[in-house]
């Protein structure tokens, strides 16, 4: 028999061996910090300096488990495994780590060399997120890499078919940015718009979130500032078609809806670029200016072949608010159309969570907050509910129950947290009824750092009144 040739390119197995052993020993010094650091985060903060020493430990180990390149930790029940051995299998902390990551749908962490101190508070502060919020983000990647985090990527494990749609709804977004940007062309050149290819790609957008709304939902998250124009109408379109699906309008509506709110902004194209883009406040002269968008959108709009008759209205109408505190200005005793009441809300939303050259973007939870407790008067009260409802935010009056088992009525913002509402208790964890109605503000901590009190649940608006007239009566 003769001998076999080694393979000169490959390391000897007992180097091989050493080396996995070695980086899978400081993957697992890594995972516990981090687990750690991930625990305290949630009771005390991401800047106490608990958190931070276990997360420093947690780079460290990270750092030099990843030195001659990438590691995939996949997440596998309640445990996560690095070439076929599960990393620190039994401890506590890593296991509910390991929830938080599969709760988020998260499959594998992929950690690539360089990651830093930096990606793993970008980590940690994502894991720390809703999932409501995770999803209105883009999901889990997209929402790592707002906080900036660079090396560091989370897979999220689709079936075959949802891999496919997702695939669809990528290229359908992109058809719709590029249409966008061929209308709004068009216009500045003297053209008119292409009204069968704004209804075709609205149509197939439209079909996109009547099987799945996630994928489009996802991709409205993600936004970049040098094409915000394009992309803040085909978000504000997507937004707007899955929030009129929640209202039950049919597939006639929800497509003219649809068609309005993606040329709702079609009138900036006469605004020069760098008041569009400013990074600042507008001067008095400048705002002037930006004002003048809806009047030139409605006017393009209304005589244009082909595009429905509300797009010309909403265009018009979509900065004028519920209070008509806004702009153009018209009597207020001027009704305004129920689908510009839709885009007021659905732009207002989609615009406070994008990323500014003089500010970071707003959370969905905090945009939220300040839609429902801040400014609630610039939005129609019925529908700003339900929105309200789809981002899982009760707005003032609704009834909440807390996580205490406390009852409650919402009744005003808190300063410390635009997410977490001021609540006066109606009844107490025994079901009794609170004298002279306490009231608490959510945004409280405990001595962990963590919230005294959540919302566990809120009823909905046609529940409440019954609730609250029972209680009253007892």
């Amino acid at each position: 028999m003769e001998p076999v040739e080694k393979d000169a390119s490959q390391p000897p197995a007992s180097d091989f061996q050493a080396d996995t052993s070695h980086k899978r020993k400081a993957l697992e010094e890594g995972m516990v910090e981090l687990a750690a650091g991930l625990r305290s985060a949630a009771f005390y903060g991401l800047n106490h300096a608990v958190t931070r020493q276990h997360l420093e430990q947690a780079a460290n180990g990270m750092a030099a488990a990843t030195h001659d390149g990438p590691c995939q930790i996949h997440v596998a029940e309640d445990h996560c495994v690095f070439d076929r051995f599960p990393l620190c299998d039994g401890n506590a902390a890593v296991a509910v780590a390991a929830e938080e990551l599969r709760a988020r749908g998260i499959g594998e962490v992929v950690i690539e060399p360089g990651v830093s101190l930096f990606d793993w508070d970008g980590l940690v502060a994502t894991l720390l997120m809703e999932v409501q919020a995770l999803q209105l983000l883009g999901g889990p990647q997209q929402a790592l890499e707002r906080q900036g985090a660079k090396h560091i990527v989370l897979e999220v494990p689709l079936p075959e078919e949802e891999r496919e749609h997702h695939r669809e709804a990528l290229a359908i977004y992109q058809d719709a940015i590029d249409t966008v940007k061929r209308a709004m062309s068009a216009v500045q050149e003297g053209a008119q718009v292409d009204a069968v290819a704004v209804r075709t790609i609205v149509e197939e957008m439209l079909s996109s979130v009547l099987y799945d709304r996630s994928a489009l939902l996802s991709l409205a998250a993600i936004k970049s500032w040098d094409e915000y124009v394009y992309e803040h109408s085909v978000g504000t379109c997507i937004i707007g078609m899955v929030f009129a699906c929640t209202l039950g309008m049919s597939e006639a509506q929800i497509l003219d809806l649809g068609m309005a709110a993606i040329l709702h902004d079609i009138g900036k194209i006469f605004v020069p670029l760098e008041i569009v883009r400013k990074p600042g406040p507008l001067t008095e002269d400048e705002w002037s200016i930006m004002q003048t968008h809806p009047v030139i959108g409605a006017r393009i709009l209304g005589t244009t072949p082909g595009i429905p008759e509300v797009a010309a209205v909403t265009a018009f109408e979509h900065h004028i608010k519920h209070n008509y505190s806004g702009y153009p200005r018209v009597s207020k005793q001027t009704p305004l159309h129920m689908y510009s009441h839709i885009l007021t809300i659905v732009d207002c939303y989609d615009a406070i969570t994008t990323v500014r050259p003089y500010r970071s973007p707003i959370r969905p939870n905090q945009a939220a907050g300040w839609m429902l407790y801040v400014a609630p008067e610039q939005f129609e009260p019925r529908l700003l509910a339900r929105f309200g409802h789809l981002l899982q935010a009760p707005p003032i009056g609704a009834v909440v129950r807390l996580n205490t088992n406390e009852w409650g009525i919402v009744m005003s913002a808190s300063e410390r947290d635009l997410s977490r509402p001021v609540v006066r208790l109606v009844l107490d964890e025994e079901g009794q009824t609170v004298l002279r109605g306490r009231m608490v503000d959510l945004a409280e901590r405990d001595t962990h750092g963590g919230h005294t009190r959540s919302i566990a649940e809120y009823l909905q608006p046609v529940h409440q009144i019954a609730t609250v007239a029972s209680i009253l009566t007892r």
